[in-house]
């Protein structure tokens, strides 16, 4: 889930950004940050600095490695969605809060006064409860559409992600999605393959796809293997 907030200067942002991620951290989700900085001159670097001295000799990318930090350095600048794309590559975060990028089109909370942009979901009134809440359940409609083949086949007459809002809701089940219960399965033991009937081949599929969904490098991946060795 990726969500910005905006509003102007000394009105409250980093504050509401900090206390979302001690909330969401402490109840175990993963959250990365992106802060807007639009100063053209900026720099994180420091002159004369080994990394600096790297950067000006010409290198695209530094990277600043220490035991209890790493810092990497793109030496141009970059669009919100490439920077989130490789957020979400390296980290797989539950959520990516973005400070500032109002005019991005992504969901967004205003603070203060700020005239409001488009994909605004909330103003901030001080009710931190109800940002969490929606934040809670997006992750959660989330995490159950990456469990879904996400191929928007049809044939439940509805799409994956209108599907998973209904499974969260509990209005649907798994077993609502026909895509689901087809996923190709093969057993093999000892590179024999093992002839699967309809009820074997779905529990492997749900069961299996239902596991691994949540964990790091399997959200994109077409096929899985796991090898159980006796």
């Amino acid at each position: 889930m990726i969500l910005g907030v905006y509003g102007y200067s000394k009105f409250g942002k980093t504050t509401l950004i900090t206390e979302l991620v001690q909330k969401l951290v402490a109840e175990g989700y993963n959250v990365a940050t992106i802060k807007h900085i639009p100063y053209e001159d900026f720099t994180i670097d420091t002159e004369k600095k080994d990394t600096w001295l790297h950067a000006n000799a010409g290198a695209r990318l530094v990277v600043a490695s220490a035991p209890n930090e790493v810092s990497f350095m793109v030496k141009n600048g970059m669009l919100l969605d490439q920077i989130t794309r490789i957020v979400e590559e390296m980290l797989k975060p539950d959520l990516i809060l973005v400070e500032g990028y109002k005019e991005e089109n992504i969901e967004k909370i205003a603070v203060g006064d700020i005239e409001e942009r488009a994909n605004t979901v909330f103003r901030y009134d001080g009710d931190l409860k109800k940002i969490l809440d929606y934040v809670r359940r997006n992750i959660d409609i989330e995490r159950i559409h990456k469990q879904l083949p996400r191929v928007n086949c049809g044939k439940c007459g509805l799409d994956c992600a209108k599907m998973a809002t209904l499974i969260y809701t509990g209005e649907k089940d798994f077993d609502d999605c026909s895509s689901f219960s087809q996923l190709n399965v093969v057993l093999e033991a000892d590179d024999e393959e093992i002839p699967l009937g309809h009820f074997a081949r779905d529990l492997i599929a749900n069961v299996v796809n239902g596991m691994v969904s949540s964990l790091k490098g399997t959200d994109e991946a077409r096929e899985l293997r796991i090898t159980l060795r006796r």
